[in-house]
């Protein structure tokens, strides 16, 4: 077999463009330049807690990649989508007994199938007083390129119909895994959205260009979530609590030392820290960051209503 050596332009790619991005979505800036969050008076650092609230299904596709969490033995993996639905079932409800207790606001990013399946779930988020963004359709429906225009935007359609059809009505989404598509964030303000949680190149909102007019993009950091942390890197919960409470520590430093607000987000699933030998290490974390001076917690409306790109 002859093998045919590769040629010099194998590794070569087009030079960057001068002072540009790979895309023309948003400009790129220095975040430590300008205020970027004004919160009232008081408070130096929002936690922005994001309950990932998510339905699993048992027949989960590995299309265009396994989604975040998702079942991945041969069907039917009863195992995972089991400890999963947990979640629902049992861990969700510690955490919501744990906010009230302390009177600590969240959000709930919830799959609208979750809505659906579970009518009794969605009551008590509300009477809780959680915010509702909407988590796409469930935890394996993705949003890729590979799908067409037309079924991306019966997607959002549909989940958002959903929510509608129980009488709420998000501003802000959150796509299942992260993912988007090209498409992703115009479609959403085409069907209204107004925020969406997906991208964690920042630790700010900012306004986010599309054909359909801007939309803001929140910040959702992956890698302070407790599935990344826990269920990937398998932290120790002493380890998680000083990773959580460090990046606190370090923001308010930042906050007090440039006169300008900072946010903290951190996303968390109930079938993971709503186990009983966990729930003790939420608390201990609710009780130790909202201790430190300055701290408060916030959703949606008060980052947008903090932000200086709203």
């Amino acid at each position: 077999m002859t093998i045919k050596p590769v040629g010099d332009d194998y590794l070569q790619r087009a030079a960057p463009r001068p002072g540009q991005m790979d895309h023309d979505n948003y400009a790129w800036r220095d975040t430590w330049a300008s205020e970027r969050l004004a919160w009232p008076e008081g408070i130096r650092l929002g936690i922005w807690l994001q309950l990932a609230i998510e339905w699993f299904p048992l027949d989960i596709a590995a299309s265009p990649f396994l989604p975040v969490g998702a079942p991945s033995r041969p069907w039917p993996d009863t195992q995972t989508y089991t400890q999963r639905d947990y979640g629902n079932r049992i861990g969700i409800y510690r955490l919501l007994d744990a906010l009230q207790e302390r009177g600590v606001s969240a959000s709930a990013f919830l799959n609208a199938r979750v809505a659906e399946r579970y009518p009794l779930l969605l009551g008590h988020l509300l009477d809780d007083g959680l915010e509702i963004v909407a988590a796409g359709l469930d935890a394996g429906a993705l949003h890729h390129e590979g799908l067409s225009e037309a079924e991306e935007r019966a997607m959002i359609a549909e989940a958002l119909a959903l929510f509608s059809a129980r009488g709420v009505s998000p501003v802000a989404w959150h796509s299942p895994s992260w993912s988007q598509s090209t498409r992703t964030p115009q479609l959403l303000r085409e069907a209204g959205v107004l925020a969406m949680a997906d991208w964690g190149n920042d630790e700010a909102p900012y306004r986010f260009a599309t054909a359909a007019g801007s939309i803001l993009s929140l910040p959702s950091s992956y890698e302070l979530s407790d599935r990344e942390l826990l269920a990937n890197r398998h932290y120790r919960l002493d380890e998680l609590l000083d990773a959580f409470m460090g990046a606190a520590q370090r923001l308010l430093y930042e906050a007090e030392d440039s006169g300008h607000g900072r946010l903290l987000t951190l996303n968390l699933s109930p079938w993971l820290m709503g186990q009983p030998y966990r729930i003790a290490a939420f608390e201990q974390l609710l009780d130790q960051l909202f201790a430190l001076p300055g701290t408060a917690s916030v959703g949606v409306s008060q980052i947008i209503a903090a932000s200086r790109d709203r």
